[in-house]
Formats: C-alpha cells, structure tokens, sequence
C-alpha cells in the first residue's frame, strides 16, 4: 500500500477518534443538538464544494435521517452522558455486528461460526465494560447510536449502493440539517465563545468533510472490508486522544471490555465461510 494511503488511513483514525473528546469539551458551550447542527451545516458545505454535485431525492432524505441526522444526535448525546468518550466510541463501533445480525434477519444473508463468535464476543465485552447492572444514559444511547447507524447502512445497500457516494454524502448531511435544525430548538443552548465555535467547527471540519473523503479514499484503494477493518482502531484512538484532552484514563473494567468488544466486532469481518443467501 503506498505511502500515501497510509497517511489518509492514519489521519482518519486520528480525526475520527479525536472527534469524540473534543465534542465532550464543545458540549460545555452548546447543546448536542447545536454541535450535529454547525457540523451537518459545515462539513455538508465543504463535502458539497469538494465534490460540486449533490444525489438527491426521497431514498437519500430517508437514508440522510438514518445515517447522519439521527445517529449524530444520538453519537452526541452518547458522548454527553457517557464517563469517558472512548466508551462511547466503542459502544457505537459495535455497528457491524448489528449490520450482521440486521442482515441475517432482513436480508437472509447467513452468519459463518467465525462471525457467530464475534457478536458473542462484542456483547460480552459492551457487558464487560459497563456491567449487567451499570448501563447508564449514555451506554445505552450509544448503542442505539451503533444500532441506527447499522439500520442506515443496511437501508444504503438495499437502495443507495450505486451512488456517487461523496455527492450522496453531501446531500444527506445537508438535508439532515432540516432535520435537526427544528430538534435543536428542544435545547439551543449555545455560548457565544470562540472556544466553543473553534472546537465544533474543528470536528465539522476533521470529522464529517475531510474524514468522509478519507473514508471513500480507503474504500476505494483497499476496499470496504478492509477500511472498516482499520478504522476498528477509532476507539482506542478515541480513548488515547480522551486522556490527552481530557486526563480520562478508562477503568480496568473498561479496557478489557472494550478490548474484548473490538476483537468480537474484528471477527466479524474475517470472511470464513463467506457470507451468502440463504
């Protein structure tokens, strides 16, 4: 892979994982709602000057609510509610085993032992890390955040697979704006600071504009399996950038379980017995 391929993948693993504390730090000035606002509005606008086209139409509006309206709302209040981002990162990148068990039950696709093995594993270790009886707010929104995302995706490869997907991605974070915009009224807390502005504009800018061409980029050099297999270093690099900006250190329990939770959501992308009809 040449050498240049390796940078993208690296500052994609960096931007997207650092996302997550630096949305923490933002929500001190502004509500959730406000920072998916600024950033669908931002990184929309830039993916939209970048790429000078926009795909359109009523799939890609229901597709722009699943994939990006409401799982920024509910990654933002995961992260609001959760102890410690990177935990919030992990929850929600337990996404392909939801894509798996989605699969299995929407579209008939079969589950090889290797895969049975990592959704066992991935929820033994979301239990590991939170506890049977621990689930607070933001585990549980984070899930959901993961489960959404994972309903998003399945919708995209039954109707949306063969768009221009940087010009879909620009439309549905622009269209997922008038979503929110009206959402956020339920809290439009914002303060007119600098930090604040700088700290949202900056995952506008990293996570939703440069980290989506990052993201085709990969696609489209080492394939989908592989880029969603690299991009499994997201969390730690949520929890690595969560103790640099935020002096949040995970507890064991989180470790391990996290550890145990990615290893679960990595064997589900080992082909195995490919993955077929039923």
């Amino acid at each position: 892979m040449p050498s240049k391929q390796y940078l993208g993948l690296i500052l994609l693993i960096i931007f997207w994982g650092s996302a997550f504390p630096i949305i923490k730090l933002a929500l001190e000035f502004m509500s959730p709602f406000m920072i998916a606002l600024i950033r669908v509005t931002v990184g929309g606008t830039l993916l939209f000057l970048f790429v000078r086209k926009l795909a359109y139409g009523v799939k890609e509006s229901i597709s722009a609510l699943l994939n990006i309206g409401i799982f920024l709302i509910l990654l933002n209040l995961g992260i609001q509610y959760s102890a410690n981002p990177g935990l919030a990162s992990t929850l929600i990148y337990t996404q392909p085993v939801f894509v798996l068990i989605l699969s299995r039950l929407v579209l008939k696709e079969r589950i090889n032992l290797l895969q049975a093995l990592g959704i066992v594993l991935a929820f033994t270790g979301v239990i590991a890390s939170v506890g049977i009886g621990n689930f607070d707010l933001g585990s549980i929104i984070a899930l959901l955040g993961g489960l959404t995302w994972a309903v998003g995706t399945i919708y995209y490869r039954i109707y949306l697979r063969d768009r221009d997907v940087l010009a879909l991605n620009a439309y549905m974070s622009l269209f997922s704006g008038l979503f929110i915009a009206p959402v956020s009224l339920l809290e439009p807390r914002i303060s007119p600071s600098l930090e604040g502005i700088g700290l949202t504009l900056l995952v506008s800018v990293t996570a939703q504009a440069l980290g989506f061409i990052l993201w085709f980029n990969a696609v489209k050099s080492i394939g989908p399996v592989k880029a969603s297999t690299v991009v499994l270093l997201v969390p730690v690099s949520s929890y690595l950038f969560s103790y640099l900006l935020l002096g949040e250190l995970p507890t064991l329990e989180e470790a391990v379980g996290s550890a145990i939770t990615l290893l679960g959501v990595f064997l589900t992308f080992i082909p195995g017995i490919n993955v077929r009809r039923g």
